[in-house]
């Protein structure tokens, strides 16, 4: 974006002036009036939201999604931003701004398109002229113009100037949209219009719209191109009542249908007058010009590789302590919560044997165990005290995590790939099914759901994990202290260390499954398992050739999110006999 501003030309004696304007008078063109009263609009300056010639509208790639109207990357359909002061005190009910290669004298559109009219250059692909196309032009509504516009004193730095930058409202943040004419899109909203017209009111210190212009764009140079250079503004309803130093701004917004496209190179200059009837006949102010330049913008390439983190376990890191704050493994000797957990090692007191205490991170990945003595990814599902045996009057579960984060732009979806529990002679326990269910005591069932709280829900709080373990019918690898279940080793939620030890990144959150949602039939594994009325599990025998879906996202990168998944078994008084074993594996599959 490139703005020039032009001061006025203090007056170096009645005669000189005189001479001066009867100079000037022989250069501007006929159809522009002069009159003993003509002052000229001081502080003027022009601001374009590129200065890209009209022929260049992509990104650096050479793609246009990602370079939206009014977007500094887009010269053809461009929005201008005329700032202004007035010498004349009087009601404005009109202006001009003519688009010209140079300030006075005979006005030829700016442009290198010649098959366009022009008379510079050839027609190439980087070539074109000067154009306003306003097929539709609409002024925007009062009710958004302090969505758009900083309308707080002009002692303000960012006073009078749009708040965010307007673009074609169909776009979100780059992303492709509605593919309608919807305006601007600034400040999380779409806002009509294509043109506002503002000036500052020293009564009440602010800037004030002036509702009720017309705009029309016409050819109006000499040769006539096929191109628009001449953009009137009228107001048969009101005016903007100037006084004299009354600042002023006139912009025009570049839309999907209604923009201004840049010419092809060089610079330009734009002739404005002020008008004290709709007609713009009477000039009050004018006479002046600003001038730009179009140049080739300077096109930045780099990448940015696709990543990807899934890891699958027993143990949420987030519920485990770092309180000695050693972050090297074996380098200190252990520590209180180590000697806990270790106690039964081989050699407790040898500070080889453990592993030490680690500083959390933005996102850890899930742990396959907590001691040395557990196998890894070893869930034991039944009574503890029984050798992990199902009985007939209970229902029995155990739980374990995943936990994925993607830069994929479209989003990603977790898939389980499994077979129900089996004997060594293959006996099976009956497969809920695909449809959840309610566990059923007395009956073949194997299941799983997702045990994030609320799954119903479509945001972080809704679908946080849920750490809360059923004390005597549901065991896993990180029990939590039953005598500390909030500052324990393991805790019932997230260990209040965590917190402290990523120092509150903007990037940490509470694990949640969010923004992935949960299929319909794994979307209710919280609660009781023995009320008859608690959470309900499914299980696709089949998985185990075709993955069953279980979460998904299709918009959106997957930031750290973490799913917490739940197992249930009953058996019938007929079930076979044995020791029952299954492996369930679990899959990410991000789309880019």
């Amino acid at each position: 974006m490139r703005t020039y501003t032009f001061k006025s030309i203090a007056q170096r004696g009645t005669l000189l002036t005189t001479a001066a304007v009867l100079a000037a008078a022989t250069l501007l063109p006929a159809q522009l009036a002069f009159a003993d009263a003509l002052n000229p609009l001081t502080d003027r300056s022009l601001t374009l939201s590129s200065s890209s010639p009209g022929w260049s509208h992509t990104d650096g790639s050479e793609n246009p999604t990602y370079a939206p109207p009014n977007s500094g990357a887009n010269g053809q359909k461009t929005g201008n931003t005329f700032s202004f002061k007035t010498s004349t005190a009087d009601d404005i009910k009109a202006f001009t701004f003519q688009y010209c290669i140079t300030p006075a004298g005979t006005c030829e559109n700016p442009g290198n398109d010649k098959d366009n009219g022009g008379t510079r250059g050839t027609d190439t692909a980087t070539t074109s002229d000067l154009n306003v196309e306003a097929p539709s032009p609409a002024e925007v509504p009062n009710a958004s113009f302090g969505t758009i516009v900083d309308t707080s004193a002009i002692s303000n730095p960012t006073s009078g100037v749009v708040k965010a930058v307007p673009g074609y409202a169909g776009y979100d943040n780059g992303k492709p949209g509605a593919g309608h004419e919807t305006g601007i899109g600034g400040a999380g909203a779409a806002v009509t219009g294509n043109f506002v017209v503002y000036y500052y009111n020293t009564g009440t210190s602010a800037w004030v719209q002036s509702e009720g212009w017309d705009m029309a764009a016409t050819a109006n140079a000499s040769p006539a191109p096929n191109a628009n250079n001449y953009i009137t503004l009228s107001n048969t309803s009101g005016n903007v009542p100037a006084t004299a130093g009354m600042a002023i701004k006139v912009v025009f917004f570049g839309t999907t249908n209604n923009y201004i496209t840049n010419p092809g190179a060089g610079a330009f200059f734009v002739r404005m007058n002020s008008y004290s009837d709709a007609a713009a006949t009477t000039i009050l102010d004018g006479g002046v010009t600003v001038a730009n330049v179009m140049n080739q913008s300077i096109w930045i390439q780099t990448k940015v590789l696709e990543t990807m983190q899934f890891s699958v376990g027993t143990v949420d890191p987030n519920t485990l302590d770092s309180s000695d704050g050693d972050a090297t493994p074996g380098s200190e000797a252990p520590s209180t919560l180590e000697k806990a957990l270790y106690a039964s090692a081989s050699d407790p007191l040898n500070p080889d044997t453990y592993k030490g205490d680690t500083l959390h991170g933005i996102c850890d990945q899930v742990l396959g165990n907590i001691t040395p003595l557990q196998t890894t990814n070893v869930l034991k599902l039944g009574n503890q005290t029984a050798e992990s045996s199902l009985e007939t009057d209970k229902t029995y579960s155990t739980h374990s995590y995943w936990k994925l984060s993607s830069n994929s732009s479209a989003g990603a979806t977790v898939y389980y790939s499994g077979h129900t529990l089996t004997n060594t002679v293959g006996d099976e326990i009956k497969a809920i099914g695909p449809t959840k269910l309610l566990p059923t005591k007395g009956s073949e069932q194997f299941g799983l759901a997702l045990d994030n709280t609320d799954l119903t829900g479509t945001s972080v709080a809704d679908l946080k994990v849920s750490y809360d373990q059923e004390v005597t019918y549901e065991n896993g690898n990180d029990n939590y202290n039953q005598a500390s279940p909030t500052t324990g080793p393991i805790t019932r939620g997230t260990h209040p260390s965590t917190v402290t030890d990523v120092n509150g990144n903007a990037s940490w959150h509470d694990p949640t499954l969010y923004p992935l949602l949960p299929a319909l039939n794994y979307n209710e594994g919280t609660g009781a398992i023995n009320a008859g009325n608690g959470a309900k599990f499914a299980f696709v025998r089949t998985s185990d050739t075709i993955p069953e879906p279980i979460a998904s996202e299709n918009s959106q990168v997957v930031d750290c999110v973490t799913g917490k998944m739940r197992y249930i078994a009953n058996i019938a008084a007929t079930t076979p006999a044995g020791i029952y074993t299954t492996k369930v594996n679990y899959i990410a599959a991000p789309q880019y």
